[in-house]
């Protein structure tokens, strides 16, 4: 299969919109292809370099963070760019740098505009005990996220997955990302996932190629998988019944990781699927729609 930013390129010259480009494509000069237009909270942009000569290099920043870039064809490297689902809205510099061998770089610097989105409401009823937490399992919940943490702040500076993002099954929608939950009446945290409909037992498959970077069994998440796809990028698997694989394992696009089932903090069964990217918290679906994936 070709590299998704191909196909990319070319879905959106059939419909004739070419992309806003920096940089003199009339001295067949390197280009930056940026975002087009504005940006969502939640969503994942694709960015492009074309006329990279051979041994040149790409790398980029924003937010503070690192813009892994990776070779794809024809002296063409890309890129993806998450943003946060609580990201202020407003004007962003995207700063990115291509290293020919032996000569002067050539930096962009381009505004990316992000915009609000209101991703909806969701109320829930959970027992009491799940939802008002004693000391003892407070303490776990705070180890719990630190172990978090500490994987989202890890970058592997290898890409590890060509082929677009899929489903890690085919369950219909329960809960949509971005939702502000109230839960028992009391506002909490935004869901920063979909929730899959899935029966017990039911395979869950990895969405990509890449590495497990943790599993384990917790309070919240119950039975769980994150699998790491290089430069920061990471999708995770909550609500497990079962894990099928080992912390540090490679695993290819379309494994079985687990079995669908209700641990943890659920109401019943079903996945819990999210992305995390460069530290973003980002729409899965938003993830399979910038990779080519079908939604």
């Amino acid at each position: 299969m070709q590299p998704f930013f191909l196909l990319a390129a070319l879905v959106l010259s059939m419909i004739g919109l070419p992309p806003a480009v920096a940089g003199d494509s009339s001295t067949g000069g390197p280009q930056l292809l940026p975002p087009q237009g504005p940006v969502a909270q939640g969503e994942v942009a694709r960015i492009l370099v074309r006329g990279v000569p051979a041994a040149g290099t790409v790398a980029g920043s924003w937010q503070g963070e690192p813009v892994g870039f990776f070779p794809l064809a024809n002296g063409e490297w890309g890129a993806l760019l998450g943003i946060d689902l609580r990201l202020s809205p407003g004007t962003y510099p995207l700063e990115v740098r291509l290293q020919p061998k032996g000569q002067t770089p050539v930096l962009w610097k381009e505004p990316v505009q992000v915009v609000a989105k209101d991703y909806g409401v969701e109320h829930l009823q959970l027992p009491e005990r799940m939802v008002t937490l004693d000391a003892k399992t407070l303490k776990r919940v705070k180890q719990e996220e630190a172990r978090f943490s500490a994987v989202w702040e890890q970058r592997s500076p290898e890409c590890y997955w060509r082929e677009p993002f899929l489903r890690p099954l085919p369950g219909t929608l329960l809960s949509t990302f971005g939702r502000n939950r109230v839960i028992n009446g009391e506002e909490r945290s935004p869901h920063t996932g979909l929730d899959l409909r899935a029966a017990v037992g039911e395979p869950v498959l990895a969405s990509n190629s890449g590495r497990i970077a943790l599993v384990g069994d917790f309070f919240f998440h119950g039975r769980a998988v994150v699998i790491d796809h290089g430069f920061g990028l990471y999708t995770m698997y909550f609500h497990l019944s079962e894990v099928k694989v080992k912390k540090g394992e490679r695993v290819e696009r379309g494994a079985v990781i687990g079995l669908a089932g209700a641990t943890g903090r659920a109401s019943g069964p079903h996945l819990h699927w999210g992305v995390r990217l460069a530290g973003a918290r980002v729409d899965p679906l938003a993830l399979l729609k910038a990779t080519g994936g079908e939604t």
